[in-house]
Order: structure tokens, then C-alpha cells, then sequence
């Protein structure tokens, strides 16, 4: 018999002020403030009662504020963006050509040295999201988070391999929606947008 439908509304957080193009991972940088016109246009598809949840850094906690004044996210650490060790605060290209040797035709598994790969965050992204959905079962959960938590997140639902989990565009102040449902003791999930861009 199927259990209750838990909805998660993911919020990528607002673009990070002068951090372009760079791995900035858990550095806790600034974002940059979110136009009050897109804000209200985001808010308008959210529901009026839900539980909010961010990562604990600031970038997400403010985003999330911007979106609804007075919230106060419960902070998961689960949903933490890569950590990517001693390439925090390089750049792509910068990144790229001091480790050309590195085979970046499977990007999930690369390691970043001191860091964490993609496929070990995806694994505490899935486990954190299990167990809140066990916990809020029924609820509405927006969840204010990094660009690299809501592919690893709808990777989980959908089942797919993280290679292509990593193709996904997931923009700043996009949303994407995804219902669960525990059937038999097994998750059941649908998609119901993904990379929601109310800024094109």
C-alpha cells in the first residue's frame, strides 16, 4: 500500500558574487542578492506551508531568505556542496590543465586532492534525502542547495547513472520538483520539472 507523497522543491541557490567559473565548493562564499522581481516570481510557485531546509552555508541560508523573509532553514549537512579540496577557489580551466593526466571521461569518480568526488557526495545526498523523507513523510520540503546536490538528488530519484547525472543543467534560482512515495518499502518516485528557469 502506498505511503503518503512527500514533495521536494529544490532551489539552486542565487549565482556566487565574483566566484565564476571556479570550484568553490565549501568555501563559504557570498551570492550575489537575488532581484526582488525574480524572488517574487519564484515564491509565487512555492506553497505557503511547507519545511524548509538549506545547506549550512550561507550562500543557500540567504537565498533561502531572500525567498521567504523571517525563514529559518533547518540546515542539513548532507546537502553540502563537493568538497573539492585544494582546487577550492582555482578555476575550471586552471583546474583542468594542471591535471590533464586525470581520466575526465568519468568526472563522477575524479577526486579533487584533499577533497571528495562527486560519486562519494551523491551517496550522503541520497542518504540525507532518505532519511528526511522518512521523517517529514507527507510534507512539502523546499530544499535551498547546491547546483551538484540537485543532480546528485535527481539521479537518486530517477535512477540514473551519475555521468549523466553531471550532463544536467541546473541553473542558479532554478527549480526542480520530485515526489516520493514509500511503496512495499520501496521509494517511488516522478519528476515533476526539472531546471525550472523563471530568469530566461
Amino acid at each position: 500500500m502506498a505511503g503518503a507523497r512527500t514533495e521536494w522543491i529544490w532551489i539552486v541557490h542565487a549565482p556566487v558574487q565574483g566566484r565564476e567559473s571556479r570550484y568553490y565548493g565549501h568555501l563559504d562564499v557570498a551570492a550575489e542578492p537575488v532581484d526582488p522581481a525574480l524572488a517574487s516570481a519564484i515564491a509565487r510557485r512555492l506553497p505557503s506551508v511547507a519545511v524548509w531546509l538549506s545547506s549550512p552555508l550561507l550562500r543557500t541560508r540567504v537565498t533561502a531568505l531572500a525567498l521567504k523573509s523571517g525563514v529559518d532553514p533547518v540546515a542539513v549537512g548532507d546537502f553540502t556542496d563537493q568538497h573539492y579540496g585544494r582546487w577550492q577557489g582555482m578555476s575550471y580551466n586552471d583546474v583542468f590543465a594542471a591535471n590533464r593526466t586525470l581520466d575526465w571521461s568519468h568526472p563522477a569518480d575524479i577526486r579533487p586532492p584533499e577533497g571528495e568526488s562527486f560519486a562519494e557526495m551523491a551517496v550522503r545526498v541520497a542518504a540525507g534525502i532518505d532519511r528526511l523523507s522518512a521523517h517529514y513523510a507527507g510534507h512539502t520540503l523546499v530544499s535551498v542547495a547546491h547546483a551538484g546536490a540537485v543532480r546528485a538528488a535527481i539521479a537518486h530519484a530517477l535512477g540514473i547513472d551519475l555521468a549523466t547525472a553531471l550532463r544536467i543543467e541546473v541553473a542558479p534560482l532554478s527549480i526542480t520538483r520530485l515526489s516520493h512515495r514509500d511503496v512495499g518499502g520501496a521509494a517511488q518516485w516522478s519528476v515533476g520539472c526539472i531546471n525550472l528557469d523563471l530568469s530566461a
